[in-house]
């Protein structure tokens, strides 16, 4: 990423949540940088400060990116209340 201005539009928990995220951006053609703490990965943790994961993207691109996870976001919400199974 060759922009001075970078910014973070997203704290996730988890590797996995944030290569999601990563790859929505990407998809969009939008440049991303991930940040997390390397004892995350080692371990796997998913909770707490050594799990954040931080989506860091150019300044002029935060609103756009902002907008690309929270709608896709929406699309992979779990539904609020889970039918009856019987």
């Amino acid at each position: 990423m060759m922009d001075a201005d970078i910014v973070c539009v997203a704290e996730v928990y988890g590797v996995l949540e944030g290569e999601w995220c990563r790859s929505q951006l990407e998809a969009n053609s939008i440049p991303v940088m991930l940040s997390s703490e390397a004892a995350g990965s080692v371990y796997r943790v998913t909770m707490g400060a050594l799990g954040r994961v931080q989506v860091f993207v150019p300044a002029r691109l935060a609103e756009q990116a902002r907008e690309i996870l929270a709608a896709k976001g929406d699309e992979h919400e779990p539904p609020s209340s889970m039918p009856d199974p019987s």
